[in-house]
């Protein structure tokens, strides 16, 4: 049978203090009984061993409350007990029914009604009110029958009512307290999920710092695997004809960047996202056809489109092998990193374009002459350094000034972008193309001797004498010619850093010797 009530933590003042004092105040009742009762010598010799045992007993109680002892329990008892024992006596020894020590009864069961359970209180009552009718039934008149009546009547109305509250302030205790753990991991909670988006806030400033695609990438992939540890996780980008491309895939802390397009037909539901331009989360992805996780153990995703200034740019996907695994935390972390993301990529697509801009000729899409004045440094430093061999190709449009007379400066551009097409499929992936000015063009061809860089200028010369340029529109069919100058390094002797000059003057040769020729030096 369960003994103690099951306190647990309180917000209540201990009692154990107020114990202590009210057995303090039977102690000085038991003193006062000596100073002004007359005891025989038997009787003083019982109620002194008695109380000995009793200020042991409490001394014991104050010691551990002095240790900071929170379980006090069975020292309680202990005095619960001996006062069974101890009133009992006090009262025979002093008058019986006319002894005021049976007041001290009302202590005992004040406290174990608020210190013990139900059934053991019942008990003690019962022990109680069966003892002290038998120790004061000699020295009571009829009279006082109704007297002792109240004296049980009041101790188990007392008893019954502080079990009573008692028990009703420990559930309310046990409910504020369960308000207040509640509470507690809710803000402790709330203090993780801050730290937690502070630190993906951290990280996610890193990416306005990163200028390329490919780094901000990388480094998106970073965070969603690293930083917010998700078992799977991608980022896909709209391709051509808004097809959407995995750019980027975490799986199990593996990244791959391998391009893999995401079909529309297994994947409806990324598309439904990039259109709607909001967040959704899967509880169960079982038996769905509308997506195609990243593996096969995956059971709940989250997918949040990634907007900038309205446009969607892509999706960032997070994958979990448990149901129901995506809340509204995660959605709010994944969001954060999915504008920065998206932010973040649009500026390295602006700062692309820029830069394409800057290198770029704006009439025929090839490398303008800036591209080619740092390019060629580079491979005339990679050919001495390493001992490679290296060509230049430069070409001139013949009569091209008298071609922009007759026919006009928009069919001439006409016609240097219909060439740049023509010298474009000449030439291999690893060439450089680019407009020297004018209507004149260059190509460098790293790592080539002489003899394949004549064979190259002879097909880019022969090509465009074959081609036909305008036609429709009211323009003409064209034909126009082009003179060729082409020099080697090593072969022609001369220093890697002669060779733009080179090329140049066997360019003049071929113009000079009749034009629609190819020179070499």
């Amino acid at each position: 049978m369960k003994v103690f009530q099951d306190k647990g933590k309180t917000i209540l003042p201990r009692v154990d203090s107020i114990l202590l004092l009210s057995r303090l105040l039977v102690v000085l009742g038991i003193f006062a009984l000596f100073s002004v009762e007359t005891l025989t010598l038997g009787q003083v010799a019982v109620i002194s061993g008695l109380t000995v045992v009793f200020l042991l007993l409490l001394g014991l109680f104050w010691f551990y409350i002095r240790q900071g002892r929170y379980n006090l329990k069975y020292p309680f008892l202990a005095i619960i007990l001996f006062e069974l024992i101890l009133i009992p006596i006090l009262v025979h020894l002093t008058g019986g029914f006319n002894s005021h020590f049976y007041l001290y009864y009302y202590l005992t069961v004040t406290f174990a009604a608020y210190m013990l359970t139900l059934p053991v209180t019942l008990v003690i009552l019962g022990v109680i009110s069966l003892l002290y009718p038998v120790l004061v039934w000699q020295d009571m008149a009829t009279h006082q029958i109704i007297n002792l009546i109240v004296r049980l009547g009041f101790m188990w109305f007392l008893s019954l009512a502080i079990a009573y509250v008692a028990d009703y302030i420990r559930r309310s205790e046990q409910r504020l307290l369960n308000l207040f753990n509640t509470l507690n991991m809710r803000t402790s909670e709330l203090e993780k999920s801050q730290a937690h988006l502070e630190l993906t806030y951290e990280n996610t400033r890193v990416l306005a710092g990163i200028l390329d695609m490919e780094g901000v990438v990388q480094e998106v992939m970073r965070i969603m695997g690293r930083i917010l540890g998700f078992p799977a996780s991608g980022i896909l980008l709209m391709g051509p004809g808004k097809n959407l491309v995995y750019r980027g895939r975490a799986i199990a802390g593996q990244s791959n960047f391998h391009l893999k397009a995401a079909d529309a037909e297994n994947n409806e539901l990324i598309y439904r996202v990039t259109r709607q331009k909001e967040p959704v989360a899967i509880v169960d992805t079982e038996g769905r056809k509308d997506y195609q996780p990243l593996r096969i153990s995956s059971r709940s995703v989250l997918l949040v489109p990634m907007v900038a200034h309205g446009k969607t740019i892509g999706v960032l996907t997070a994958e979990s092998s448990q149901v129901g695994a995506f809340g509204e935390k995660e959605q709010k972390i994944v969001l954060v990193v999915a504008r920065a993301a998206g932010m973040a990529l649009e500026n390295a697509m602006l700062h692309k374009k820029m830069e394409e801009l800057t290198i770029t000729d704006e009439l025929t899409g090839i490398y303008n002459y800036r591209y080619f004045a740092m390019k060629m440094k580079e491979e005339q430093r990679r050919a001495v350094r390493y001992d490679l061999p290296l060509s230049l190709i430069m070409l001139d449009i013949d009569w091209f000034k008298r071609f922009n007379d007759t026919y006009g400066h928009e069919v001439g551009n006409l016609v240097l972008k219909g060439i740049t097409s023509v010298v474009k499929r000449c030439i291999r992936d690893v060439d450089i193309f680019c407009r020297y000015g004018g209507e004149e063009f260059v190509v460098i061809l790293p790592q080539t001797p002489r003899t394949e860089a004549e064979q190259i200028g002879e097909r880019i010369r022969h090509q465009i004498e074959r081609a036909v340029f305008g036609g429709g529109e009211g323009i003409p069919d064209l034909k126009v010619t082009v003179s060729v100058g082409i020099t080697s390094y090593p072969e022609n002797g001369r220093p890697d850093d002669d060779l733009l000059s080179v090329a140049d003057t066997a360019l003049y040769r071929a113009k000079g010797s009749g034009k629609n020729k190819v020179c070499v030096i």
